[in-house]
């Protein structure tokens, strides 16, 4: 048979593969070259993601993100009715060529990390894109971050695929590739690292922080070359007046709390209402959705987009108190409603949002209840932004950096941190630790833990078993038990009565020394030392029930039933069985899985 020929492009790859890895592994260098490779295209994307939505707000409002909220002020009532209907039927349609029949963003790229051997779908990727920009450009009640995350993830799967690189050299890139987005996203190099290791990867290891600090200031300088230095937020510095205040800030982060719990629970009520609403075709579901938050726009502007001119003023402390009010419901009503119809977006500029004008709103009550210990509205308004973003992210490390990235203002470190953590803890007793972990638990994945503790609630006890056991009879002498024992080198038998139901467990410090001293001893009957087993595993139950049981007990092993025949033993869950496997999912997760030093 005559041997296939390799096209230009196929040669090309495989030169270029073996000359970055040379030695058959994945080195510093070569990694570090795919970070800036990656971190640079992802620059680039994140800034064209931004303009093409910039550019279609002025087609649809005539004003860009920065004055949206004042110029669809002075729009006819028509004119903000006819935009987010129009724009969600347009979503509509794109949305019947994706296969889950709604977009992708930072939930589906912490699922491909634990789950898919950091694989993001090309087709997912353009069309969430796609979907994100006509969402965004047409005035959904959404964010543009967290959409940004998955094109970043997305194109350094691309690059992933075409070298055909490993499992732990692609989970390293994939972070590479969130970093970059962040950090182009935000002007926050910092940020962008943090939020790829806690959100994404999971883990701080040196081998993956690296080439991630790498990416994140590729995709940095590209950003800062073309639109500038800038931060995200213009605001007046900001002074604590006194250290009393600490008090409050610890209240404003229960009062974030309750912000971020009341958004979160409407986020999953959009969720189970999308599911039950069969009856509308999911293209239509858009269209309805830009009604609803047309309608709204009319009376509060300031919901529609992004809503970052809102939320400067808030931060500058321009809004009153009863405005701020009514765009906390506003705004959570408009991004729950954009949500529930399957509009393109992310949440983290709604929760920059909402956090702002819970900050604002507290800063004011604070100021007049003591008007000689309380700081302006807008330093408020600044924690309170960072504690609401942290509590639905459930990443108060890395929201914390982006708050004062974007504000470009380290003064009230402290006040930020007291809140963020007051809020992230509060918030994590109702609901998962965060809104992602939220979304990919409604599609029936745990990934709280990561790749490791989901192997332990997925995967089966029947699946990781041992067959390999010996069973005795409670009849049979204690010489025949001990023969056993000795041949399958210690560990239990498998006692069991006359009808093959397990009776108990015997193992060689059950059994004093005096049966083996003299004939007589030797004699006695294996039920006389048999210990009895308390709630016995099935084949079916998650690794984690065993693994607490094994721990609870104390036992090195236990015995195995099926579901059926609850007392017929089909094997033996090991206690090193579990951690082998548990360790092995945490070495992949940390980038040192087996296939780490080959090319695959």
């Amino acid at each position: 048979m005559a041997r296939q020929r390799r096209s230009p492009y196929s040669k090309l790859m495989r030169r270029i593969r073996a000359r970055l890895f040379r030695s058959g592994g994945y080195g510093f260098g070569a990694i570090s070259l795919l970070a800036v490779l990656v971190g640079v295209i992802v620059g680039y994307a994140a800034i064209a993601f931004y303009l093409a939505i910039s550019w279609l707000l002025t087609q649809t409002f005539g004003v860009d993100g920065a004055t949206l909220a004042t110029g669809a002020s002075n729009l006819d009532w028509w004119h903000l009715l006819f935009v987010p209907v129009a724009g969600g039927l347009v979503v509509g349609q794109l949305l019947r060529f994706h296969d889950r029949g709604q977009t992708s963003g930072v939930s589906n790229v912490i699922e491909a990390s634990a789950l898919r051997d950091s694989r993001v779908d090309l087709k997912d990727g353009t069309l969430s894109a796609a979907a994100t920009i006509v969402s965004l450009g047409t005035g959904a009640s959404m964010g543009r971050e967290g959409p940004a995350v998955h094109i970043g993830a997305t194109l350094a799967s691309v690059v992933t695929q075409t070298l055909k690189l490993n499992p732990a050299a692609a989970r390293t890139l994939l972070g590479c590739g969130v970093a970059a987005a962040v950090a182009a996203s935000f002007n926050a190099p910092i940020a962008g690292v943090f939020f790829a290791l806690e959100v994404i990867i999971g883990h701080y290891a040196l081998q993956t922080f690296a080439p991630i600090v790498i990416a994140a200031i590729a995709g940095t300088v590209v950003s800062r070359i073309h639109l500038g230095n800038f931060p995200a937020f213009e605001t007046t510095d900001y002074f604590i007046t006194s250290f009393w205040e600490f008090p409050a800030f610890l209240i404003l982060g229960i009062a974030s709390a309750i912000a971020a719990v009341t958004f979160m629970a409407g986020l999953r009520w959009a969720d189970q209402m999308r599911d039950r609403w069969k009856a509308i075709p999911i293209w239509l579901q858009p269209g309805i959705a830009g009604l609803i938050i047309g309608a709204m726009a009319l009376l509060y502007p300031e919901v529609l987009s992004i809503g970052y001119e809102a939320t400067s003023h808030a931060l500058n402390g321009t809004y009153a108190f009863p405005l701020l009010l009514a765009l906390i419901v506003a705004k959570m009503a408009a991004t729950v409603v954009s949500y529930a119809g399957r509009f393109g977006g992310g949440v983290f500029s709604p929760s920059l949002f909402v956090g702002a004008m819970v900050g604002g709103a507290f800063g004011i009550i604070a100021g007049s209840v003591f008007p000689e210990l309380a700081s302006t509205p807008g330093l408020y308004a600044v924690v309170g932004m960072g504690a609401v973003a942290s509590a639905v992210l459930g990443a108060p490390i890395s929201t914390i950096l982006i708050v004062f990235e974007i504000t470009g203002d380290y003064n009230v470190t402290i006040a930020v941190m007291i809140a963020s953590a007051i809020a992230s803890v509060v918030t994590s007793i109702f609901y998962q630790r965060s809104f992602f972990l939220m979304q990919l638990a409604h599609r029936g994945l745990q990934l709280e833990g990561g790749r490791a503790t989901y192997l332990l609630k997925s995967a089966t006890v029947g699946e990781h078993m041992s067959r390999d056991f010996f069973t005795i009879r409670d009849t049979d002498t204690v010489e025949k038990a001990r023969e056993l024992l000795i041949v399958q080198g210690g560990g239990v038998l498998v006692v069991t009565d006359e009808t093959g139901k397990i009776s108990g467990v015997l193992s060689l410090n059950q059994m004093p020394a005096s049966v083996f001293e003299t004939g007589q001893e030797r004699d006695r009957l294996v039920g006389e030392f048999t210990r009895e087993v308390g709630n016995l595993i099935k084949t079916t139950e998650p690794l984690e029930v065993a693994l607490k049981r094994l721990d609870r007990s104390g036992e090195e092993a236990l015995p195995v039933v099926s579901p059926s025949q609850k007392d017929v033993v089909v094997g033996l869950i090991r206690h090193r069985d579990v951690m082998k496997e548990y360790t092995r999912a945490l070495l992949e997760t940390h980038g040192q899985d087996r296939s780490m030093n080959r090319i695959t």
